[in-house]
């Protein structure tokens, strides 16, 4: 498929019915396979657009009539040549009352990595055009179906590597996001028109009464906003996994342990110090957080420019884990690896092989493991659970998921903090309020109210085609 030139958007505004119009961007009917490609039982190929029933129509032979939201079984056929696609369903869903508030034809038709990109292809060769990435939620958003958080909640949703990642998308494609900033919204509208009263009335002196009302009003603004900025690492992790870095000594059983939390033998493991030349990954999930677990090679001072290079991955790895697991069987809380580990990591001390632990040996510190042990993996798992349940907020009513989220919060969170020592000082009435507008207009960007081009582009380029 040919690539397109890129949406071209600008300011939404209303028009007849309901939908929205955007002076500068396509409105042509719009096509793409909406699911994954591979070997699935089924496709979806998905038409948006005021052609879209007219599209669909020129490639069904079968005389059928497509009615609103039911499901009529068709042959679809080259208009050209009269040759059988395919033996589809096809679902029409009429405009507003659709994803992309404008009509919708949905063809699910057999899997496989045919078919529906023939479909596509014949859909385009009658008029339609190629859907770009995102470009459905994106026509969503504009005919007011989603706001800016719940469309980024469905790219999160079709993205989810973890249960709890699913969740979380859930939440806030059901609204809890925004409903958790448009009441923040709400509250400092009210103190605006406070505000504006006291600018009417009393010639920039505000009373005491006043002062501690419109206090009142902030504090209660940055309480909610904080616990919600502070939901933002949660959202990263769950977003994009939790890294788990194991490190120690060389053959202190790292390979091992990756090996048996992975459930199959992804590194090499052998008797021979050394063997780990590189960093490996692996996925796993564990109390509904995806962790990225990474082995790496043994620390130990050598002369071997192979393995100088060998460590200084693992050191690198280390700089990005968010977990690091020190394993050793001797004493994994020896102050060689404290010079190593960078500050800030949260640090697990694994005594491992146990199983080999002799009697009169001095208890060391660490928690004891061997992938040998019929519990041995249990007790790292406990503990890795442990460390893992103190990531999750407290707030329930919304998750930060994106970083264009985590700055817009941050950044309303500093003007009305700012809003407060104006106040504090007996500064004037207009400059306290200005700082509050500021406000709204950095949260109002989140839920997609206000918004620029540039915004939008970067959103809704990076869901996949046919979403």
């Amino acid at each position: 498929m040919g690539a397109n030139p890129p949406i071209k958007l600008s300011t939404p505004a209303a028009s007849p019915g309901g939908m929205i119009s955007t002076a500068g961007t396509r409105w042509d009917t719009i096509a793409a396979i909406a699911t994954p490609p591979g070997r699935g039982g089924i496709a979806v190929v998905r038409l948006s657009g005021k052609q879209a029933l007219a599209f669909a129509e020129s490639i069904i032979a079968t005389p059928v009539k497509l009615e609103p939201r039911q499901v009529s079984l068709a042959k679809l056929t080259d208009p050209q040549t009269s040759r059988l696609v395919d033996q589809a369903l096809v679902t029409y869903f009429k405009g507003p009352a659709s994803y992309t508030g404008e009509d919708v034809i949905e063809f699910s038709c057999h899997g496989g990595s045919v078919t529906a990109r023939l479909i596509v292809a014949l859909l385009v060769r009658n008029g339609a055009a190629h859907a770009q990435p995102g470009e459905f939620s994106l026509r969503a958003y504009l005919n007011g179906k989603l706001d800016l958080t719940e469309a980024e909640a469905v790219n999160d949703l079709t993205s989810a590597i973890s249960k709890r990642g699913q969740n979380a998308a859930i939440k806030n494609l059901s609204g809890a996001l925004r409903d958790t900033i448009n009441s923040v919204r709400s509250d400092l509208l009210n103190l605006v028109t406070i505000l504006e009263h006291e600018l009417d009335f009393s010639e920039d002196e505000i009373d005491v009464s006043s002062t501690q009302q419109i206090a009142g009003a902030l504090d209660e603004a940055l309480i909610v906003l904080r616990r919600l900025h502070a939901t933002a690492p949660y959202g990263k992790m769950i977003r994009d996994g939790v890294r788990v870095v194991i490190i120690g000594s060389p053959n202190a059983g790292k390979s091992s342990l990756f090996n048996a939390m992975l459930g199959r033998e992804r590194a090499i493991v052998t008797p021979t110090a050394g063997t780990t030349r590189d960093t490996l990954e692996g996925w796993i999930e564990i109390d509904g957080y995806p962790l990225c677990l990474v082995d790496t090679a043994g620390l130990r001072p050598t002369d071997d420019e192979i393995e100088i290079e060998s460590i200084k991955r693992s050191k690198r790895a280390l700089e990005e884990a968010d977990i690091a697991v020190l394993l050793d069987p001797e004493n994994p809380t020896s102050s060689f690896y404290g010079t190593i580990v960078p500050n800030g990591i949260i640090t697990l001390y694994i005594k491992s092989k146990a199983d080999l632990e002799q009697a009169g040996n001095e208890p060391v510190e660490g928690i004891p493991a061997s992938v040998i042990e019929p519990d041995g993996l249990s007790r790292f798992r406990a503990e890795l659970k442990r460390v893992l349940s103190g990531f999750e907020p407290e707030m329930t009513t919304g998750i930060i998921a994106s970083d264009r989220q985590e700055q817009n919060i941050a950044q309303a969170i500093q003007q009305l903090d700012q809003a407060k020592r104006i106040l504090e000082t007996g500064e004037t009435i207009d400059i306290i309020a200005a700082e509050v507008r500021l406000a709204l207009t950095v949260l109002s960007e989140i839920i997609g109210e206000t918004s620029n081009e540039a915004i939008l582009e970067k959103i809704f380029s990076e869901f996949c085609v046919g979403k």
